[in-house]
């Protein structure tokens, strides 16, 4: 037992001087090893449960890990994860979905279209490549029958009006893919900083018709004549924001269709007392938030319905008022479920799949309700 312990790699000491939150001992003893990199995956992600509820169902001696990366260290973290025996490629979240591209070897034709990359795979000669899952991802939530439902959220996108609340990693994506099923219908782009969404409906419209941007106050304006409403910004997400400067602070109660302004304070390790200073002083600018975001509903078509990419909560702001006003809603659990099944058989695991006697594509349903199972289980 002593000689096994000895020969096995301390994944932990290496990775761990870059990440703000401690490895789990698996990620030492399992043969291979995967993770998500993002701001602060380990306080919501549930993509270590999926996966690793996938490497069980398949029967692959892994381990998926949640990477804490700030922005910072972002290049020493890629620089030291790609050295580990083992590794088998990793999911990008918040924010590193475009700065990581220069940061790896080769980048996939769809992500360096979309300009953002959610999933990178090692490659047997030691190389990362990156792609991106997550445009897939999304068509596929809101287009086929997920796990649990006797219908697709929508049966086309062909023909509809849609506003997309947000133009970093996942909006850039959302805005392709949604782009490409319009078939006469338009997407409006808005964002708060508008030169970001200028520049991916540039980058859009080159592929695409029907694509435009807004400010943001003028987009809400739209809300008559939209059908679909997207948010792949940030606003809504648990968990802290870290920002420049050592500062943070939170979006969770905002709403992503009203302008959120939250109090923003010194980096703390006593999260309660930080939370309780944080609401006092944003108390005021959450509730008018909410009060504008609901007046907003009130001028939407009955039948306009809401998605947002944010899965932690299950139930944003957002899609909380839209719910409340009647409408149809879709949370981002089924992009999230149907990216990670993506990643799982056509990426990062497809190698270890077919060495270990797999037909991978075979296993795509098997994986996708393994790993939608496991995302209720953590709710």
């Amino acid at each position: 037992m002593a000689d096994k312990i000895r020969g096995m790699p301390n994944r932990r000491a290496a990775l761990e001087p870059f990440l703000d939150n401690q490895l789990p001992d698996a990620v030492d003893s399992a043969k291979l090893f995967a993770g998500s990199a993002g701001e602060s995956p380990s306080k919501y992600s549930r993509s270590p449960g999926m996966w690793n509820a996938a490497f069980a169902e398949v029967g692959l001696d892994a381990h998926y890990v949640p990477f804490d990366v700030r922005s910072e260290n972002l290049t020493a973290f890629v620089a030291a994860v790609r050295e580990q025996p083992g590794f088998i490629g990793g999911n990008v979240t918040v924010p590193h979905k475009l700065a990581i591209m220069e940061l790896l070897d080769e980048v996939d034709p769809i992500a360096t279209q979309i300009g953002a990359v959610n999933t990178y795979a090692k490659q047997p000669d030691g190389r990362l490549i990156g792609y991106n899952s997550d445009a897939d991802g999304l068509l596929a939530s809101m287009l086929r029958t997920l796990p649990g439902n006797d219908a697709p959220f929508l049966d086309t996108l062909a023909g509809k009006h849609v506003l997309l609340l947000g133009s970093g990693g996942a909006g850039r994506a959302a805005a392709f893919s949604i782009a490409s099923k319009l078939e006469g219908g338009s997407i409006t782009i808005t964002n708060r900083t508008m030169p970001t969404a200028d520049e991916l409906a540039s980058q859009v419209s080159k592929a695409y018709a029907g694509v435009s941007t807004m400010p943001f106050d003028d987009a809400i304006k739209l809300l008559p004549s939209i059908d679909l409403v997207v948010n792949t910004s940030t606003v809504g997400q648990s968990g802290l924001r870290h920002l420049s400067g050592g500062r943070i602070s939170c979006l969770e109660p905002f709403s992503s269709l009203a302008a959120a302004e939250p109090a923003i304070l010194d980096d703390t390790a006593d999260l309660p007392t930080f939370y309780r200073e944080w609401f006092a002083l944003s108390h005021p600018a959450i509730a008018k938030n909410n009060a504008e975001a609901a007046h907003a509903l009130t001028t939407c078509k009955p039948t306009a319905v809401f998605v947002d990419a944010v899965y932690s909560p299950d139930e944003t702001t957002l899609l909380r008022q839209a719910r409340n006003s009647g409408r149809r809603t879709l949370n981002g659990k089924g992009m999230l479920i149907m990216q990670a099944a993506d990643s799982f058989i056509k990426r990062m695991t497809r190698p270890a799949l077919i060495e270990a006697g797999h037909d991978p594509d075979s296993l795509y349903d098997r994986v996708v309700a393994t790993m939608a199972k496991a995302f209720d289980a953590q709710g």
